[in-house]
């Protein structure tokens, strides 16, 4: 590309995202082979597992840059917090020399991708500086294809392991780990070859089940791997969108098929309400081989509010997300004819838009058995004559859990 080109086109970027140890700077060093006559950035967090030598690694046209972050800066609760902005003001920097064809970027291994997606994605949405300087082409995400089965399905707390990101950082191994997968437009596998054919196939089943969207790059293929990462993303310059797949299975959008019987996948649904005290007592106990449920749910104890469901592995999450359309004033609704359609679909005479919709994916998990506890959670008929004013006096540990929730963190905000 000519110093003109160079100048007038935004920089193309490549994020490189995956856990410590998976083999970022391994699948780096493969792209810097494939560069040719282009003169690149590299930008790596000082959190890098491993450390970069420019003079020995990188080459006298690949230019090193470092910046750090503190721990605190990449818990999630911090999406727009000074991490974000320290990534956009390095990019910023490096795109406005204007003498790069393109940007990698090595990320911590304690990132996860949608942070870095929210970046480029406002920057559009605001029109703000970014947008015009760099483009996100690819957000790669790297697996080790020895451990990533082990990972996924470890409860292990990131603190226990001496990785968190600061002391509010709960989160547990296969948390991190499906969120690196599913949020991600190219998944680089690496040491497949270190594993039998079998523990190969279950592990890339396990990644297109996650993300679907995401072509799984092997790493026996290294030239081939290079040239996809390097290519453009189909609509780059309008941002990136994900659908994994608990979101393809809610929408039957299609998810492909398990290559054994041992997979299972598929989504509870129902209209009436859960009771909140039946589903807390059903979430305490154990779901054997579910490795992936997430979706959205409602409670007869909080008939307006819409909550959202996330389960890895070892870690069990909800949350508000907003009311039911049902509970919001019509007036409110938006008006695009896609909306309307979409929500007339999902109407029923009782109960409006409000539903159980839970997507899961299991591996030798006793889904049917599963989807009865969970029917067993659900209001019986009995229960559903007493009215909504009846059902708000429901004993609700959600409620309590959410108020001890807000009470810790009230704390922590007076320290």
């Amino acid at each position: 590309m000519s110093a003109d080109q160079i100048s007038s086109c935004p920089l193309p970027v490549t994020m490189v995202c995956g856990f410590v140890g998976a083999g970022k700077s391994t699948v780096i060093r493969e792209l810097l082979a494939e560069r040719g006559t282009e003169r690149w950035a590299l930008l790596v967090h000082d959190r890098s597992e491993r450390e970069w030598e420019a003079s020995e690694e990188t080459g006298s046209a690949v230019e090193l840059f470092k910046f750090g972050e503190s721990l605190a800066e990449l818990m999630r609760s911090c999406v727009g917090c000074s991490f974000c902005q320290a990534v956009t003001d390095a990019i910023l920097s490096i795109a406005g020399m204007r003498r790069f064809d393109r940007l990698i970027v090595e990320c911590s291994g304690l990132v996860e991708p949608t942070m870095v997606a929210s970046i480029f994605n406002d920057a559009i949405a605001d029109e703000g500086p970014l947008a015009g300087l760099a483009r996100l082409e690819q957000l790669v995400t790297v697996v080790d294809a020895a451990t990533v089965w082990q990972g996924i399905r470890s409860a292990d707390a990131l603190g226990d392991r001496g990785m968190s990101g600061g002391a509010d950082d709960t989160r547990v191994l296969s948390e991190l780990l499906v969120e690196q997968i599913e949020y991600c437009s190219l998944i680089a596998l690496t040491r497949s070859a270190a594993i039998d054919a079998d523990c190969r196939e279950r592990v890339t089943t396990l990644l297109r089940y996650l993300n679907p969207e995401a072509e799984v790059l092997l790493a026996e293929d290294r030239v081939r791997r290079a040239v996809r990462i390097l290519a453009r993303r189909d609509g780059a310059e309008y941002g990136i969108s994900f659908q994994p797949g608990w979101a393809k299975l809610i929408d039957q959008a299609g998810v492909p098929c398990g290559p054994s019987q041992e997979w299972s996948t598929g989504v509870f649904r129902a209209s009436r309400p859960f009771h909140p005290e039946r589903l807390w007592r059903c979430i305490e106990e154990d779901w054997p081989g579910v490795l992936r449920c997430k979706g959205y749910f409602w409670l007869a104890s909080k008939p307006e509010r819409c909550f959202s469901w996330e389960q890895p592995v070892g870690s069990r999450h909800f949350e508000w997300v907003g009311q039911w359309w049902v509970a919001t004033l019509q007036s409110e609704w938006p008006t695009n004819e896609a909306f309307l359609r979409r929500l007339e679909s999902q109407w029923t005479i009782e109960f409006g838009d409000r539903r159980q919709e839970l997507a899961c994916i299991g591996y030798e998990a006793d889904q049917e058995a599963l989807f009865a506890r969970l029917r067993d959670c659900l209001l019986t008929r009995d229960e559903l004559l007493l009215g909504e004013e009846s059902w708000r006096r429901f004993d609700d540990p959600f409620e309590r859990a959410t108020e001890e929730a807000g009470s810790r963190e009230d704390g922590r905000e007076s320290e």
